[in-house]
């Protein structure tokens, strides 16, 4: 048995004879070595091969872990040893078998000492033959049991504001979100770092802290890469203090805007990340000027964000 990259945690060979012989009720005779197992990991998660001769059989799971894959290949083999065990032993004779068979009227007698005729035995049926015959099984998907449960998710990381303070802000973001298969709802905080603008003979210090909440459906993909579309609420508050002026005011505003969002996400877990870009609606424009100077920075009708997070994926 072997155990590739990255599927350090399946099992080594004793534990797997010893699930198998706990499903079995009684100790193994050897027979299992007859075949062999090969766990491995890759982007799709864990597969298991199990080889006898030419043929072999291929369980995969899309789990985080290798509990569900070692379960199905004990089983697996259980039925494979199980089968072997019941090709191997000899079938008992009917009731009939037992008797000599009757002679037919008019032939003749056989003479004594003579070996009594066998009648041929009947033809195995196609496909009977387990294992050892060259012949590749189909290969078949192990169940698994995490596959359209419901996730919770933690995310955090880094974002770029366009066109709604100034032409390029950076912020920070973290959101806290719960879904399934397909769909997913979160619910975040948005920080943006404090802006400095100058204007005219002062300077306008621009900061802003609002909150998301956002529904996303999974449009294509896998749970290991999907695609998702979004949409929701962005609401915060502005505020823009001034200095260097005759009159140095501070001034206060909310901020809501729609987002249209196209998301690549990667949640199959235990970490993966979320990669967003989103038209900002805004359902307000918030322009701020210094009187006798003019406007300081004029938002765009449809502002952009552009986020980057890396997500903890737990099942629940």
């Amino acid at each position: 048995m072997t155990r590739g990259d990255g599927a350090e945690g399946c099992p080594d060979a004793a534990r797997l004879i010893q699930r198998v012989e706990l499903l079995r009720g009684r100790p193994e005779t050897g027979a299992s070595g007859a075949y062999h197992v090969d766990f491995t990991r890759g982007a799709e998660g864990f597969r298991a091969s199990i080889h006898r001769g030419g043929g072999a059989r291929v369980l995969r799971d899309g789990g985080p872990s290798c509990a569900a894959i070692e379960q199905a290949t004990a089983v697996t083999l259980v039925l494979l040893l199980d089968s072997d065990a019941r090709a191997s032993s000899p079938p008992e004779p009917d009731a009939g078998a037992r008797d000599a068979p009757s002679q037919a009227p008019g032939a003749p007698a056989p003479s004594p000492g003579a070996p009594a005729a066998v009648p041929p035995a009947p033809p195995a049926p196609p496909g009977s033959a387990k294992g050892g015959g060259g012949a590749q099984e189909d290969e078949r998907e192990a169940p698994s049991p995490e596959r359209g449960a419901t996730r919770l998710t933690l995310a955090a990381g880094a974002a770029g504001l366009f066109g709604v303070v100034r032409p390029f802000a950076p912020a920070l973001s973290a959101e806290l979100g719960v879904g399934g298969a397909r769909f997913r709802a979160t619910l975040g905080a948005l920080w943006l770092v404090p802006q400095t603008l100058e204007h005219g003979p002062g300077e306008l210090r621009e900061t802003l802290l609002g909150g998301a909440v956002r529904t996303c459906f999974a449009a294509a993909g896998s749970e290991a890469l999907r695609f998702e579309v979004c949409s929701g609420l962005h609401a915060g508050r502005l505020k823009v203090v001034a200095s260097g002026y005759t009159r140095n005011d501070v001034a206060e505003t909310a901020w809501l805007a729609v987002p249209l969002e196209l998301s690549l996400a990667s949640l199959a877990g235990p970490l993966g990340f979320d990669v967003g870009v989103a038209a900002l609606v805004p359902l307000r424009r918030n322009d701020f000027s210094v009187d006798g100077v003019g406007v300081a920075y004029r938002s765009l009708p449809v502002g952009a964000l552009v986020s980057l997070r890396g997500v903890g994926v737990w099942m629940l």
